[in-house]
């Protein structure tokens, strides 16, 4: 059982380290496994739980940051391995279960907006992959594009490109919830630069940062 995040130097230090150390504070079990990529990494600040791997990259965008977690998934991970991947800039709130994950990760289960005319509806804040083909699938189509060449969204085109054929499950207010705070949800995830900059929605994180 796995959970991965990705980013670079800058957004380790901001965000996952702190992402990673709530998960293993209140989900301390031998059954979970913690894994985090890191592009072009500076004196990273490695936490013993967490099992870790790097790259340099000459090329890093946003668009970069944002699709690379997919790739990795698809190469770390065979597809009977139960996967969860989550935008790093979230923080976990509650204790969860073996079964839970189980059920959960089983299927592609994709955070929805809340916006039903949204252009990008499914998000890559939370994603888990299943146990079929959607990594591979997910991989090899945002791979079609050179990577330098990403544009801003290429994650949720993908996301989106292959949502018929996959047959997304939403995923569920237990486990996540996006903004503000629900005392139900397992992760609360931040959106955007209207709630990373804006302390009515950072100071609920920080309520769980130990």
């Amino acid at each position: 059982m796995h959970i991965l995040v990705a980013c670079d130097q800058n957004y380790y230090d901001k965000w996952a380290y702190n992402l990673l150390k709530s998960i293993h504070d209140l989900n301390p079990h031998d059954w979970l496994q913690l894994h985090c990529h890191v592009v072009n990494p500076d004196k990273l600040n490695k936490l013993d739980y967490v099992d870790y791997t790097t790259e340099q990259y000459d090329y890093v965008t946003v668009p970069y940051l944002q699709g690379v977690r997919f790739v990795v998934a698809a190469k770390k991970f065979t597809n009977n391995e139960h996967v969860m991947i989550l935008d790093a800039d979230s923080i976990c709130t509650r204790e969860f279960t073996k079964e839970e994950f189980i059920d959960v990760t089983s299927d592609v289960t994709v955070l929805k907006h809340h916006k039903k005319n949204a252009i990008h509806p499914w998000l890559c804040g939370f994603v888990t992959l299943g146990t079929e083909l959607f990594r591979q699938d997910y991989a090899n189509n945002l791979l079609i594009t050179k990577t330098h060449k990403w544009e801003y969204g290429h994650d949720q085109d993908i996301l989106l490109l292959l949502s018929n054929l996959h047959q997304y499950k939403e995923a569920p207010q237990e486990w996540i919830c996006m903004g503000k705070q629900n005392p139900k949800s397992v992760f609360l995830t931040l959106k955007g630069d209207k709630h990373k900059n804006n302390p009515k929605y950072t100071d609920q994180l920080k309520r769980y940062i130990v």
